[in-house]
């Protein structure tokens, strides 16, 4: 069986979480310490993956935080354009 590589790992672990933000503490422990975000910026260019990031202080550390938006599938804009046609 062929293992993850932290780009894959991390990909797994941000699919699994679909809109909820994550700390960056976190994702070192998944994707490396050291290169979780470049990583991030593989998921973005290699996999088409929209990753959003927002920073936010707590004290006099600075918290960054990264969530994946998942694509919207045609399926769901059909049914939420029948949806909204039917309440008219």
């Amino acid at each position: 069986m062929p293992t993850l590589t932290f780009r894959d790992s991390l990909a797994q672990f941000f699919r699994d979480r679909p809109g909820q933000w994550i700390d960056g503490m976190v994702l070192a422990n998944v994707g490396g310490c050291y290169a979780y975000r470049t990583r991030i910026s593989d998921l973005r260019t290699q996999l088409g993956m929209q990753i959003e990031n927002r920073q936010r202080r707590v004290g006099r550390r600075v918290v960054s935080e990264y969530r994946f938006v998942p694509p919207v599938r045609q399926a769901d804009l059909l049914s939420a354009v029948s949806a909204r046609e039917g309440e008219r």
